[in-house]
């Protein structure tokens, strides 16, 4: 244990840089798109699992993000299983401090079986927000998406992901937001602080789509049950977003269409009884220009505990 937290520690304290984070819809962390194998270890000896998880980011304009989680999981036979994610968010910085409940996801996962070295899963299922992006601060002045717990679009998700010879990973998924609900009323104009111009302006923001390719690698180490995955991930944001001026106009959001490319680890700590803890830390090397849904981070660090039974 001592060698996994001071791996996490270092890779931690070495993150620079701008990150997307992942998506709105966090389809990078869903289901059989997230360190696969130790889930499947877990289904393999107990049928159910909860997984307590918290994430902590830095984003535009040192803006701080603190995202706790619950997730369960049934296994109803070596084949399917369902998932259910419940988030929330706490932002806090120059412009105030917002704490509320995001979305709720479910997503069905299929694993048709192909033999004991190699895997392929896939996933299908949705996103659906508790809020409409749209708080605001102790002043009652409307916050930038950075500080919102959800985007307020339901989504629609699917995805596949591959394992060969049980060492590499690859994924690809997309998200789709089918329906958009986003009433946020942030313009920038509205503060005379000018650090709040680093904010894009999301009245009333649309969404485009967003497709993830991802590479990983697994490295055991038996002797102390823990498991190591490196992984680098492509979001490509397939469209420029919109907002609506003060005239009731659609206005493109130019550079928010895009590439971004992540670098990922996961460290995973395997017990007895099959309960887990794992540490994943995160940063980019590419960025879109434009981050206006709120995802941009300097570095990521996600602690999650998985009781299984």
């Amino acid at each position: 244990m001592k060698t996994f937290l001071t791996l996490a520690i270092i890779i931690t304290m070495s993150l620079e840089g701008y990150a997307q984070g992942c998506s709105d819809a966090g389809f990078c962390s869903l289901g059989v798109l997230k360190n696969h194998i130790q889930d499947s270890v877990t289904t393999r000896q107990k049928r159910h699992a909860i997984d307590f998880g918290v994430n902590y980011g830095l984003g535009e304009q040192n803006t701080s993000t603190i995202n706790p989680y619950l997730q369960y999981q049934v296994n109803f036979n070596s084949r399917f299983s369902f998932q259910s994610k419940l988030t929330a968010t706490y932002a806090t910085g120059f412009l105030g401090s917002k704490f509320d409940v995001g979305d709720v996801y479910g997503t069905i996962n299929y694993a048709p079986k192909i033999n004991s070295d190699n895997s392929l899963n896939f996933i299908g299922g949705v996103k659906i927000p508790l809020t409409s992006g749209n708080g605001k601060n102790a002043a009652g002045k409307p916050l930038p998406l950075d500080y919102q717990a959800s985007i307020g679009t339901y989504d629609a998700i699917g995805g596949v992901n591959y394992i060969v010879n049980r060492k590499w990973e690859f994924d690809a998924a997309i998200q789709v937001p089918v329906i958009q609900k986003n009433k946020s009323t942030y313009f920038p104009d509205e503060y005379t602080d000018p650090r709040t111009l680093k904010f894009a302006p999301t009245n009333n923001f649309r969404r485009k789509s967003d497709l993830l390719g991802r590479i990983g690698y697994y490295f055991f180490l038996p002797q102390s049950a823990i498991t190591l995955k490196p992984s680098i991930s492509g979001i490509y944001h397939t469209g420029t977003d919109t907002y609506e001026n003060r005239f009731g106009d659609r206005v493109l959001i130019d550079g928010s269409q895009g590439f971004t490319l992540n670098g990922s680890i996961v460290a995973t700590k395997t017990f007895k009884n099959a309960n887990r803890f794992e540490i994943v830390v995160g940063t980019p090397f590419i960025v879109r220009k434009v981050r206006p849904d709120g995802l941009t981070r300097s570095g990521v660090i996600n602690f999650q505990y998985t009781i299984a039974f």
